[in-house]
């Protein structure tokens, strides 16, 4: 079964550490993703150095981007210790992404991405040139990205592919907590050891090492200062470069924000206690999700309880390699993938929905989306783990306050804190100097960014980090998860107008058109199977959709049989018989359906392209209720009832010759076909 403890993953390109577990029925499995953390170390040459080498781009390039037109590659060569420049080297792999704008700044955005262990340049690479987003446009200024030490692309990689291999070994087996405890423990220790004979320093990857990274990469691409942008650990490791490496930085931006003072470790069952208090005063305060789900708090603590006595089987495809497996699902395990899907903005406003669904053990949007947690292959355990063991790892599970948390993530919780004790044990790293968990105290500009429902990284943390800071600008905004900048415009426009001049409070103003989420419910949604199967590419659940086009296919005929029928009577000089207002308003009919069926197509179409673009979450679900669509979808029920009394009067009128009426007739039950697939899509509500 598939259990995550809290420290999860964020589709968008942010993830973090997942403990996958089947408890009583269960399997444990550990996943990663990005995730705040922090750590911090030894001591440092005054002036870190690196070499940077141009070469082929060491990854697949996403769709659309040209090398050498869009962006260039390269490896960024450093000590393994910057305090040995004569040591060991590693290289770290560098990805630099060209602005498109015509006076191009000189000062690039720098980006670090999260977890500890996520990479950079695959998280953002799929981010930027995506078509939906329009970040890109709005800098001007080059954007590098670069796998921080120990990460995917980077040499040496701390990957640990012993953890993959359980998971696939074990996904679909029943085993206890203790049990998949164990077999995680074993895997943590096989990739240890290793490292160990791989001769790689675990120990010499950690946040004062990384921090120094980034300023040799600066100088190395000559670079006299640089904007760095930080999200989840990515603004623990901006707080280190703000305080060992200043001279570099024009402007900072932090956004999920890890205090470099707190121990996001020990406080995460608190925030998640937190999140989920936010998510149900959200839809208690929204008209259509009260009314959707009027007990939502007591569905999902009754889903959990039956889910712990009965797990449901739930089947997940590896997507890479397209074999499916039927994981099992208990209750603790449900709450742990809703609190990993809140890190995502998207899928916010689809939890209600996916809550009330477990209530009828409806599992398939929630199978859609747990590929993309337990099938990551892309997330750097080891680096991880030596970050977190050298700075996060003095805790005992008591120092985490419990007291008013609810039971079932108190003891997920718990379990979790001890698990990381259990592996730091195995990691064997130095520990780094107390002075790294004290506040940074920074003139440089910073932009502070928060969301509502960020599920371990609160706003509270985002205030913390700005007491200490003499020229930050902080912004929560009311409907985003885990990393605000590339999931919310408003947040998006907000970064550009800060780099434009970090020295002056940026434009704000469209926060206040910020509202909560819009949750999926009946009041905002047109519910149809159809949407899920285009969605999914789901071919038996696209026969609705296809017999429709059918339908309407033979309703269009009569836009080419009538003008070829006039344009015969021209050339062969017969003449019909003036039609009464009766016949022409029935063809009109015709014409008005066939238009309104091509409309109702198009209307679908370009929604589902426009939420794919977007990452809507609706889309698994059906199409907004927009009055565009419910003009479409009613307009041709009403034209059809009109068609069928036409249809009537042609024969008991004699309109046109019997053919005609023949054919007329065959027009309408193409439109009662378009009607009744239309009721068969589950839209006529």
């Amino acid at each position: 079964m598939i259990h995550l403890s809290h420290n999860f993953l964020i589709p968008e390109g942010v993830f973090v550490l997942i403990i996958i577990r089947q408890r009583s029925a269960m399997l444990l499995v550990i996943i990663l993703t990005l995730m705040v953390s922090f750590i911090a170390s030894p001591v440092q040459a005054a002036t870190p150095t690196g070499t940077f080498q141009p070469d082929d781009c060491m990854f697949k390039l996403p769709s659309g981007a040209v090398e050498g037109r869009d962006l260039e590659c390269g490896w960024l060569q450093v000590p393994e210790r910057h305090e040995r420049p004569d040591g060991p080297v590693i290289r770290l792999a560098v990805a630099i992404i060209k602005s498109r704008a015509a006076d191009r700044k000189p000062d690039p955005l720098v980006m670090l991405q999260g977890g500890p262990g996520g990479s950079t340049i695959d998280a953002y690479t799929r981010i930027l040139f995506n078509p939906g987003n329009r970040l890109r446009d709005l800098i001007d200024r080059d954007i590098v990205l670069f796998d921080q030490r120990g990460t995917l692309y980077s040499e040496p990689s701390l990957v640990c592919e012993e953890q993959w291999e359980l998971v696939e070994r074990t996904i679909e087996q029943q085993l206890t907590y203790e049990e998949s405890n164990r077999l995680s423990l074993e895997a943590v220790t096989a990739c240890r050891r290793r490292l160990e004979r791989e001769r790689i320093d675990v120990s010499a990857f950690n946040s004062v090492e990384n921090a120094a990274d980034v300023a040799a990469l600066a100088r190395a691409l000559g670079y006299e200062q640089i904007n760095l942008y930080g999200v989840s650990y990515g603004t623990l490791l901006a707080q280190h470069v703000m305080r060992d490496h200043p001279d570099v930085l024009r402007s900072v931006v932090l956004d999920a924000v890890v205090p470099a003072s707190v121990n996001y470790l020990t406080e995460g069952p608190r925030s998640q206690d937190r999140v989920y208090t936010e998510l149900f005063d959200a839809c208690a305060a929204d008209t259509g999700c009260r009314s959707a789900y009027p007990n939502l708090e007591q569905s999902l603590v009754t889903v959990i309880e039956r889910l712990n006595r009965e797990p449901a089987r739930v089947p997940i495809t590896d997507n890479e390699t397209g074999k499916t497996y039927n994981a099992v699902l208990d209750g603790d395990s449900f709450a742990s993938v809703l609190f990993q899907i809140m890190y995502s903005s998207d899928f916010i406003p689809a939890i209600p929905r996916i809550i009330d669904d477990a209530t009828r053990n409806d599992f398939r949007v929630l199978g859609q989306v747990l590929p993309l947690i337990v099938f990551d292959r892309t997330f750097s355990l080891g680096m991880h783990y030596s970050v977190i063991c050298a700075e996060d790892a003095d805790f005992t599970p008591e120092d985490a306050p419990l007291e008013g948390v609810r039971p079932f993530i108190a003891l997920d919780g718990r379990r979790s804190l001890e698990g990381y004790l259990e592996r730091c044990a195995v990691w064997q790293v130095e520990l780094l100097e107390p002075f790294v968990d004290e506040p940074v105290v920074s003139d440089v500009p910073t932009l502070i960014l928060s969301g509502r429902f960020d599920p371990i990284t609160p706003p509270a943390f985002g205030d913390v980090v700005a007491r200490t800071l003499s020229q930050a600008y902080v912004y929560t905004f009311p409907d985003t998860g885990h990393a605000a900048v590339g999931s919310s415009a408003c947040a998006d426009t907000i970064l550009a107008s800060f780099l434009d001049n970090p020295l002056q409070q940026p434009d704000a103003s469209c926060l206040a058109e910020s509202t909560g989420p819009r949750f999926i419910s009946p009041a905002t949604v047109i519910f149809t199977p159809v949407a899920f199967a285009l969605a999914t590419l789901d071919a038996s659940g696209l026969i609705p959709f296809g017999a429709f086009l059918t339908a309407l296919l033979a309703l269009l005929s009569a836009w080419v049989v009538w003008p070829l029928g006039w344009v015969f009577r021209l050339i062969t000089g017969g003449e019909a018989p003036r039609p009464s207002a009766g016949a022409t308003l029935a063809r009109w009919l015709i014409v008005l359906a066939g238009v309104t069926g091509v409309m109702f197509v198009a209307t679908v179409l370009v929604t589902f392209v426009q939420m794919a673009l977007a990452n809507d979450a609706t889309l698994f679900y059906g199409w907004p209720r927009s009055l565009t669509m419910l003009a479409t979808i009613w307009t041709l029920p009403a034209l059809t009832v009109a068609i069928i009394a036409c249809a009537a009067l042609s024969w008991a009128r004699g309109w046109w010759s019997i053919p005609g009426r023949v054919y007329y007739t065959m027009l309408t039950l193409a439109a009662v076909g378009c009607t009744a697939t239309l009721a068969w899509m589950g839209v006529l509500v």
